[in-house]
């Protein structure tokens, strides 16, 4: 009996801390994607927590250190696309015919 009431205490938090792993690379790959980006690593940030909190910290760190590089990585681009007014696929004005 007490043997399974800590595999239910270790299992716990493992569903949440696999989301947050999942969202935190899918908010890597989707990186031009700004709004997909952030909601996935906003999501990865609050579930990496709460798998943290509820015993999982494998998989929860992994999440949340993936969500919060995402964020930071998207902020940065996006600052960079759009205040300072620079595309990826600018075509100069001697270029075009």
């Amino acid at each position: 009996m007490e043997q399974e009431t800590q595999k239910n205490i270790e299992t716990k938090g493992t569903g949440f801390g696999i989301a947050s792993l999942v969202l935190g690379i899918i908010s890597i790959i989707f990186l031009y994607y700004i709004i997909i980006s952030i909601i996935s690593a906003i999501l990865a940030v609050i579930f990496g927590i709460v798998a943290i909190k509820r015993g999982d910290r494998t998989f929860g760190k992994t999440g949340l250190a993936l969500g919060i590089v995402s964020l930071i990585i998207t902020l940065l681009l996006f600052l960079f696309l759009k205040v300072l007014d620079v595309s990826i696929f600018m075509i100069p004005d001697w270029y075009k015919f």
